[in-house]
């Protein structure tokens, strides 16, 4: 392999790929792909550059610079980088890493995603078995170079892994998973009352400004929007399997005033619960 920077070994690979205009418009897109064994000689500062970049350490350490972070990936971690922010990194002798850079449709809100859900671009112990699979089946379709035939392939492949990255964000320890379904079969059990978060928290035995960071971890929302949300999916169905009218259905679902819940289905589902009530399904 030719050394395009100092410090890349052998048997070390990269393979560059040119996505198609359709790819770049509705896929998510590899631009480039390898294999690197480096030595500490391996010194890497980027610039601005349109691309995510996912990289996977197989052996040894590298020390990475990425925003206000600074940090050492390890063995078994994954790091996810926004490459249109500044960013450096050095290996330490006897590291091994995988990696891809892409681009494409939500590429770079995926990647914002990852951050959000870590409060960091390295998301340690996250290179599993599944992770590891598919970036091989990633690599196989890229050594091949038929580009226009594997992009959506490719495209598969790099949406597979954003989505393991993606639930290694939401593990929690048992104890925490037990505590958010337990506030979810709460809220079920109170779907026609206006509980509070203070209500729940103390259900489940935690305060309530620890459980709103759990809650919207678990599932990506807050536990207030969680539960309007249950209550909204709840006058879908009466909407459409009873004869009830919409002044009952709010009442049904706990709400006081019929004109808030006509706003609030509205605002969540994009018509009022007149209109959804017409959808042929």
């Amino acid at each position: 392999m030719h050394k395009l920077e100092e410090g890349i070994l052998d048997p070390s690979e990269i393979h560059f790929l040119q996505p198609s205009a359709f790819a770049l418009e509705s896929l998510f897109c590899l631009q480039h792909i390898g294999i690197f064994y480096c030595d500490s000689r391996y010194v890497v500062t980027h610039p601005y550059w349109e691309s995510v970049l996912l990289l996977c350490i197989d052996e040894g350490e590298l020390e990475v610079s990425f925003r206000d972070e600074l940090f050492t990936a390890k063995r078994g971690d994954a790091v996810v980088i926004d490459c249109r922010h500044e960013h450096s990194y050095h290996a330490w002798d006897g590291l091994k890493f995988h990696y891809l850079h892409f681009t494409g449709i939500s590429a770079f809100t995926y990647a914002a995603q990852l951050y959000k859900l870590n409060h960091s671009a390295r998301l340690e112990n996250a290179n599993s078995d599944t992770l590891d699979h598919t970036f091989q089946n990633l690599l196989h379709l890229a050594r091949a170079q038929t580009n226009a035939q594997n992009e959506h392939r490719m495209s598969v492949c790099i949406h597979m892994m954003l989505c393991e990255l993606a639930e290694s964000c939401y593990n929690l320890p048992a104890a925490s998973n037990a505590s958010i379904d337990r506030a979810i079969r709460f809220m079920e059990c109170h779907l026609t009352e206006n509980i509070s978060l203070d209500e729940i928290a103390a259900h489940v035995g935690l305060s309530k400004y620890y459980f709103n960071r759990l809650f919207s971890r678990y599932t990506g929302m807050t536990p207030h929007r969680y539960f309007i949300n249950m209550r909204v999916q709840y006058a879908k169905r009466l909407l459409l399997t009873t004869y009830a009218s919409v002044e009952e259905v709010a009442e049904a679902c706990g709400f006081d005033n019929p004109s808030n819940f006509i706003r609030l289905f509205k605002h969540i589902v994009h018509m009022t619960p007149s209109a959804f009530r017409k959808i042929p399904f």
